[in-house]
């Protein structure tokens, strides 16, 4: 009997080691890009520089509605001003901080009037000449909100930020409730990322942005990307909407 065992034991190792081997040899397709890569070399181009200058003043009211001769100097000398401000924008050197949602945004209701099951539908929401059934693919899963996957970004590890200061949003909202209106700093926009979606090979990707810098202001956009030279890049970005 306990040679029948032992022999049984014996079956049982091997076949585990081959199959141990035999996994190991078949290709690897895990995604091993971590979110906080790419946007490390893509956040400037998001987020842009234009918020390094200083906030241009209010247009003056058009000349049209002067009512006196008064007026008329008066939008003359704002009119100067402000095409000073805009041709030679000063730098701003205060504090630029961006509040970022450390936990990824399911944007479920972005996309809740997408038909995805029509052909045409995600092929209207990135240009033709980015083309790829992976995007379609990847476009596919970020619509789906069954296929959202819960994450949170490393901020730490978002280092390629130029002159923004990175903030984790919920720490901002515990420390002060009116965070954005801060005489320490210039608040410049509150983001919030949803899940990356990144195909097997690890050379395209796409996320949605959403980027709020007041009651009146922000935008929704998908962006696009994929990985050219060890770098990666955007190659598109649809706007969903605009405030």
């Amino acid at each position: 009997m306990f040679t029948r065992v032992n022999g049984i034991m014996k079956r049982v190792i091997l076949y585990t080691s081959l199959l141990s081997v035999l996994v190991s040899c078949l290709p690897k397709h895990n995604n091993t890009i971590s979110e906080i890569e790419i946007l490390n070399d893509i956040f400037l181009d998001i987020i842009g520089t234009e918020y390094y200058y200083k906030k241009p003043p209010i247009p003056p009211m058009p000349l049209e509605y002067a009512e006196n001769k008064h007026d008329s100097i008066n939008y003359q000398i704002q009119k100067q001003k402000f095409d000073e401000a805009i041709n030679n924008p000063k730098i701003d050197k205060s504090a630029l901080v961006l509040g970022i949602d450390s936990y990824f945004n399911n944007p479920k209701k972005e996309f809740k009037n997408w038909d995805i099951k029509q052909s045409s539908c995600l092929r209207i929401h990135y240009s033709d000449s980015l083309y790829l059934k992976e995007f379609d693919q990847l476009l596919t899963e970020l619509t789906d909100s069954i296929s959202f996957n819960t994450g949170k970004l490393e901020l730490s590890k978002l280092t390629q930020t130029g002159k923004y200061i990175i903030k984790d949003l919920a720490q901002l909202e515990k420390q002060n409730k009116e965070y954005w209106n801060s005489t320490e700093y210039r608040y410049i926009a509150s983001i919030r990322f949803s899940d990356f979606k990144i195909n097997k090979k690890n050379d395209s990707a796409i996320f949605y942005l959403n980027f709020t810098c007041g009651n009146l202001c922000g935008s929704g956009e998908i962006i696009f990307c994929i990985k050219e030279c060890g770098k990666w890049k955007i190659m598109d970005r649809n706007i969903l909407w605009v405030s």
